[in-house]
């Protein structure tokens, strides 16, 4: 009688389902942990993010040639919103809802899930970046106290402040962006996968238009705070990926 022959086809199929210290068939909303695979994409990110950002502060601080455009393109888009019927104002201003509230809850169901589940890598995501986001922002707009645009004809009552940069297009890179990473993966057709990109991305643009479109910022504004959301997002998901990955490494025996 032969003796039984240790199915290592099984063994090695296993073990290449796990990559970087996630599992592919775990269960549950997780991370694919591609930016902890290649890093170098989060450092483009975030070094993409930071120079739009730079040259956009530069150009404001110096009342650059990006400045007269931006007050053209702004006054555009109010004399368009004026004519406006009052269902279209209504429905682009929702917006500042997807790009505030929405946003909130959804980072406390992410939270909660996660800590319910134990998922510490994508728990820290949600913690750190939701946090974070509203310390950057606070900071760099009592910095630059740009003042918001001002018509004789208001769209909607401002929102108090300094617009530069937008902070709600700041964290709607954050969020829809994330909620992109962790949704695509489980895609299962290629198709599914365009689908969620492109309505992360129409969200984004949607909530970025519509700020300008009732006049709380210039487009400038909006502009840094995408460039912002993409750097910080990408600092933030690529290190704790790669920490994580790290943690989860086998020691050597």
């Amino acid at each position: 009688m032969l003796p039984k022959t240790h199915n290592s086809t099984t063994e090695v199929s296993s073990q290449s389902k796990k990559s970087n210290g996630y599992s592919v068939s775990q269960g549950g909303l997780r991370t694919s942990g591609l930016l902890g695979k290649w890093p170098l994409l989060g450092l483009i990110m975030f070094l993409l993010g930071i120079g739009l950002f730079s040259v956009l502060a530069i150009n404001l601080q110096a009342h650059g040639p990006l400045i007269q455009t931006d007050i053209q393109i702004s006054n555009d888009v109010h004399t368009f919103a004026l004519q406006s019927s009052p269902f279209t104002r209504t429905v682009i201003g929702f917006g500042f809802y997807f790009g505030e509230h929405f946003i909130l809850v959804i980072g406390a169901l992410l939270a909660l899930y996660f800590l319910y589940k134990r998922f510490w890598p994508e728990l820290s995501m949600v913690v750190i970046a939701w946090l974070g986001e509203g310390g950057i922002w606070l900071r760099l707009a009592e910095y630059f106290n740009r003042t918001r645009p001002i018509f004789d004809i208001a769209i909607a009552p401002q929102v108090p402040g300094p617009g530069f940069p937008s902070g709600h297009s700041f964290s709607a890179v954050m969020c829809y962006g994330l909620l992109a990473y962790l949704l695509v993966p489980k895609m299962p057709s290629r198709f599914g996968k365009a689908v969620v990109i492109v309505v992360a991305l129409l969200i984004i643009l949607y909530i970025g238009f519509s700020r300008i479109f009732v006049g709380d910022h210039y487009p400038i504004d909006v502009l840094a705070g995408y460039a912002l959301g993409v750097a910080w997002s990408a600092l933030v998901y690529t290190l704790v990926e790669l920490i994580s990955q790290r943690r989860k490494k086998p020691k050597a025996s």
